[in-house]
């Protein structure tokens, strides 16, 4: 779990985390335009939030990013008796 404060750490999150592209390699299976496409369907609806990856529920095999927002956090925290 990672927290994301703006598209720059989101980029860099996916390219090591999910892609794990390294910078020194930076050698993928995708053209940069197919990688800034996915990186662009895949990414969060706001800052800041919380990402990770997760396994797919339908498909156990592959991989998922999960997103969790400020809202989600607060509703939890509450719940918990933080304020």
């Amino acid at each position: 779990m990672h927290l994301l404060t703006n598209p720059f750490e989101y980029r860099h999150w996916m390219m090591t985390n999910y892609f794990m592209i390294d910078n020194v390699d930076g050698t993928s299976l995708l053209s940069d335009e197919e990688l800034d496409e996915y990186l662009f369907d895949l990414r969060p609806l706001d800052y800041p939030c919380l990402a990770m990856i997760s396994t797919s529920i339908n498909q156990p095999m592959a991989n998922e990013v999960v997103f969790i927002y400020r809202e989600q956090i607060a509703q939890w925290a509450e719940k918990m008796g933080v304020n």
